[in-house]
């Protein structure tokens, strides 16, 4: 299983926000069009921010190193939803 946030912000736009080992050049955590997203994918969870958070912030609430064990899609994902 693979876990991806997906972001709209205040002017309709989607991105996708996902970590993974070498995912990016300067950080594990990188930001995607979510329209680049299948079809098949399934929300699992939805989150209200009220416009206080930006994607800038679910990045760096992801963090730019990757751990297997402790610091995986999963963990960043928990993080990201509960900032």
């Amino acid at each position: 299983m693979i876990i991806i946030l997906r972001v709209t912000i205040d002017d309709g736009t989607r991105w996708l926000v996902h970590k993974g080992l070498n995912y990016g050049i300067s950080s594990d955590t990188v930001v995607t069009p979510a329209r680049h997203m299948s079809s098949a994918w399934e929300v699992i969870k939805t989150g209200n921010f009220q416009g206080r958070k930006t994607v800038g912030d679910f990045v760096a609430t992801g963090g730019s190193n990757y751990n297997l064990l402790f610091d995986n899609c999963h963990w960043t994902s928990r993080r990201m939803m509960n900032q």
